[in-house]
């Protein structure tokens, strides 16, 4: 027997974006494989010494031959990882571009080729002062030792801008001093420098991946199906009688049925029927707020963000928020779908166990109930 088709009410690449895009950050197959492969390039880079680094190298030169598309008449999966690392280049997702050469005592670093200082070559930054460089390969180590930037070149820079790129790049090595330390590559999308596939995977999703402009609002007070309905609420991705009818699906009203009074709509549901404002109060006052009627998502926020609390109750009290969604939730469905109709009055003494039984356990606190209603100087109705 086949299983119906459940109604989709957001694209999955929506859900695979960040959460600094208003996804949800789920990581994909696509991204997490590619992080994998260029974990081996990483690895290639600092790994000289190791005897598959050595052979890598014998065979396609000391570049591994990142440098280009490698073609070759036999299978390698060297030459597999390389190619897709360029595809990935082609479509504007240039990894390559994070892995910087870190100079230490330089002697392991070329002056011009490589990055080891900014975001680019000296090669390709100075262009006119390279040109008469005598030897394209030198070291950092050989290039720092002639103590000027014109000691190898084949004749002073002249006027114009050979001496403004000349000068340029005096500036950058003016006090640059090299510690007695093996030359490293670095990964700079991460602080420590070492490569990570969170990272790479992370790049690779925003880059393919188009997200919205809007934050996701994500605390770590609450658990991950209560943010996760914060975030359809915040997006507009739940099945409200109005998200039904657009879809074309065939309902008897689509007023809502708690008060009867408006279309059931997400902001209505959530931020202006007369039952959620009854417990909006009821928070404000718990809280010793001052409260405020809200018509949709961004003046709830706007409110929050004005509260005068500090920065962890703002989180928690946000918190709670999401837990009373989650019950007004709960509470339209079972209105709406068993026979037994529930009690709207428990509601915001459900709302304060439940946020108390949250905080507690999410925070891995020990502590009372008294002793949480006083620190966050909360009183109780």
């Amino acid at each position: 027997m086949l299983k119906e088709k459940k109604m989709a009410w957001f694209k999955w690449s929506r859900a695979l974006v960040s959460k600094e895009k208003g996804g949800l950050g789920v990581a994909s197959l696509f991204a997490l494989n590619r992080a994998l492969l260029f974990k081996w390039i990483w690895r290639f880079h600092n790994e000289k010494k190791t005897l598959w680094s050595r052979f890598i190298c014998a065979l396609y030169g000391n570049s591994g031959g990142l440098n280009k598309r490698l073609k070759v008449s036999y299978t390698s999966n060297w030459v597999s990882i390389v190619n897709e690392i360029s595809r990935l280049k082609d479509n504007n997702i240039d990894l390559m571009k994070f892995l910087k050469k870190r100079a230490d005592n330089g002697r392991d670093t070329r002056f011009w080729e490589d990055v080891w200082r900014g975001d680019m070559s000296f090669k390709s930054c100075f262009p006119r002062v390279y040109a008469l460089e005598t030897d394209k390969k030198i070291s950092v180590a050989n290039k720092l030792n002639h103590n000027v930037a014109d000691s190898t070149l084949c004749r002073f820079p002249r006027n114009g801008v050979e001496m403004d790129q000349y000068r340029a790049l005096a500036d950058i090595l003016e006090g640059v001093i090299l510690p007695d330390m093996s030359d490293r590559w670095i990964w700079s999308l991460t602080g420590s420098g070492e490569f990570s596939r969170a990272s790479s995977r992370k790049f690779i999703d925003d880059q393919s991946i188009v997200g919205a402009n809007q934050q996701t609002r994500w605390i770590k007070v609450v658990p991950g199906k209560i943010k996760i309905l914060a975030w359809k609420i915040r997006f507009d991705f739940l099945p409200t009688r109005l998200n039904l009818s657009r879809r074309g699906v065939e309902i008897q009203s689509i007023i809502c049925p708690t008060c009867n009074k408006e279309v059931e709509c997400t902001s209505h549901v959530f931020f202006s029927c007369s039952l959620v404002r009854d417990i909006y109060r009821k928070i404000a006052a718990w809280w010793e707020l001052s409260h405020s009627d809200f018509q949709k998502f961004d003046d709830w926020f706007d409110w929050l963000l004005a509260a005068r609390v500090s920065s962890k109750q703002r989180s928690m009290l946000e918190g709670i928020f999401y837990i009373a969604w989650w019950l007004i939730w709960n509470y339209r469905n079972k209105y709406l779908f068993y026979s037994k109709t529930p009690s709207k009055e428990i509601i915001f003494d459900v709302l304060v166990s439940k946020s108390f039984d949250s905080c507690r356990y999410r925070s891995k606190a020990s502590f009372s109930r008294v002793e949480w209603m006083k620190n966050l100087n909360l009183i109780t109705l």
